[in-house]
């Protein structure tokens, strides 16, 4: 946004400034036995889903409000790639210290507060190589000395019910709870990170505290029934009006021209920037770019974003950018190999990479772990700007092993729920033989080949377990290639029980629309407004043979 100048704004002749919030719903309960109540609930793929109404957006009072006085011991921000989950997270506990909530939600003195300790932990900084103490855990590096951090512990122990625990970005975490469970541990016995999470969760250690956690979907869906958040709160991104607003208010010149251009040159980009970060993206490249067409795909989005870094007028290492670039595809893989989202210095030097080289591309918090941020320390951990643009630089080097390195990768990682954001990077750079700067596919056709055959006989695997989360992701894999073949091939699609975005439903229609041996499809339970339906129908205006029947949408 552009600053205001004095005389602009005492002649009354500013910019009106927008403020969106992206759409919030309520939705999921997480199984739980002593939940089930006849006729109130029912069991589904793993889930609970609670009678509300589902098409019920709330407003970010209400969710604080929920979050914080509602019965659930544990909310889960659940949503995709840069759909604003640590945004929303900072936000609710912003408002949780701001509005010094009673227990009936008044303002109160400090002597009624009924929080008196908000604790916002981001967890791509913990590293799971040692055991520690839960004190350790919650508070390390946050004081100057041991004694300190275990009378916050301590204190936090004997007043549970006043604190609130913030643990944003579980999926980026470089350790994994069992899906089988864990052990049961003391409050003061010493465990791995993930150990501890657990019983957080479990409601093993800290019982009564409010825990509220963001992460991607898969990573809560996969958690082991005791250890489910009891309340999920799903974020569905902009309307569209909102989003044309931010768009043409962020380029400002030309906005509506541009934003036209995009809806009738690219409709999944205009479906997109329902997503805040896609919506910026997008409106770098529109405002940098206003004559050239728009990107049809994500990766083409962040092919563009990164192939004109070298001609932006103020990045430093232009001229040796492009060899950059490359050494940053290795170490964003190494990261997702690792599971991790935060480097050091010593990665850098394995690299061959300098602070100054990456300082336009990555950002450096001083200190060696986000809790603590210590200017003296001399030292300093860095990470990509989004963890979107990591996952594809990480897919650019996949894309670039030879034949045999990318089957043996293929088996082992690819379709892992914690490469899925990867995967429709490979699929997107792989079948887009558009000449460009930042790849060198070698092999490509025998690599389309073999990717095609994975990807379907994952779709095939799916089905009989009926993970319906997991299949979204191919399905999305599949649009991301553009390939025809691929899509022609489906003969199944069913999202029932998934809350559609703008940008899903497209995918939806899309492949249905396409496909030309559709045996079935169903979008049962999928929360389906007017906007989502008109979505699906606009992809099927040439496809009058497929219907969507009550059974579709029920």
């Amino acid at each position: 946004m552009r600053r205001v100048t004095k005389s602009e704004y005492f002649k009354g002749n500013y910019e009106e400034v927008h403020e969106m919030e992206v759409a919030v719903k309520r939705k999921f309960f997480f199984w739980r036995k002593e939940e089930v109540v006849k006729n109130q609930f029912r069991k589904e793929f793993g889930f609970l889903r609670q009678k509300v109404d589902d098409n019920k957006f709330l407003k970010l009072d209400e969710v604080l409000q929920q979050v914080i006085i509602g019965e659930s011991s544990i909310t889960a921000i659940v949503a995709s790639a840069g759909s604003g989950k640590t945004t929303l997270m900072r936000r609710i506990a912003r408002k949780t210290l701001g509005h010094s909530l009673t227990n009936t939600g008044a303002t109160a003195s400090p002597s009624q507060l009924k929080y008196k300790l908000i604790h916002y932990i981001e967890i791509k900084g913990m590293r799971d190589k040692r055991s520690m103490k839960p004190s350790k855990f919650l508070f390390g590096g946050l004081f100057q000395n041991k004694i300190d951090e275990d009378n916050a512990y301590q204190w936090l122990i004997e007043h549970q019910s006043e604190a609130v625990l913030y643990f944003d970005g579980l999926d980026q975490a470089t350790w994994k709870i069992n899906r089988d469970g864990d052990e049961n541990i003391n409050p003061y016995s010493k465990a791995k990170a993930a150990t501890i999470m657990y019983n957080i969760l479990s409601r093993n250690l800290l019982a009564d505290t409010k825990i509220v956690i963001s992460s991607r979907e898969f990573q809560v869906s996969d958690l082991p029934a005791e250890a489910r958040p009891t309340d999920i709160i799903t974020l569905s991104g902009l309307n569209l009006d909102d989003a044309k607003k931010l768009f043409v208010f962020l380029i400002h010149q030309h906005g509506d021209e541009a934003w036209a251009r995009i809806e009738t040159m690219s409709p999944r980009l205009i479906n997109l920037v329902s997503i805040p970060v896609f919506l910026v993206l997008t409106a770098v490249i529109m405002a940098k770019n206003p004559n050239e067409p728009p990107p049809k795909t994500v990766t083409g989005l962040y092919k563009i974003i990164v192939s004109t870094l070298s001609s932006v007028k103020n990045i430093r290492k232009a001229d040796a950018i492009a060899g950059i670039i490359n050494k940053l595809k290795a170490m964003a893989y190494l990261g997702m190999k690792e599971g991790r989202v935060t480097f050091s210095e010593n990665d850098l030097k394995r690299f061959r990479l300098s602070k100054d080289e990456v300082q336009d591309l990555m950002m450096k918090v001083p200190g060696n772990n986000l809790l603590s941020c210590n200017l003296l320390d001399g030292s300093f951990i860095f990470f990509f700007c989004h963890q979107s643009l990591q996952e594809f630089l990480a897919a650019g080097f996949v894309v670039e092993m030879t034949y045999t390195k990318f089957i043996s990768f293929n088996s082992k990682h690819l379709h892992k729920e914690r490469w899925s954001v990867v995967r429709r990077f490979v699929c997107g750079i792989i079948y887009d033989e558009t000449p460009d700067n930042l790849h060198e596919v070698s092999t490509r056709s025998l690599k389309k080949r073999f990717l095609a055959g994975s990807i379907h006989s994952q779709l095939e695997e799916k089905f009989k377990i009926k993970d319906n989360y997991i299949r979204m992701e191919l399905y999305t894999a599949i649009y991301e290639s553009g390939d025809d073949a691929l899509m022609k091939q489906i003969s199944y699609i069913d999202v029932s029980g998934i809350s559609l975005s703008r940008d899903k439903a497209h995918i939806v229609g899309s492949l249905a629309e396409r496909s030309v041996s559709l045996e079935c499809w169903s979008l049962a339970d999928c929360s389906i407004d007017d906007e989502i339906l008109a979505i699906i129908t606009g992809c099927l205006k040439e496809r009058t043979q497929v219907g969507l029947g009550k059974k579709h949408l029920s």
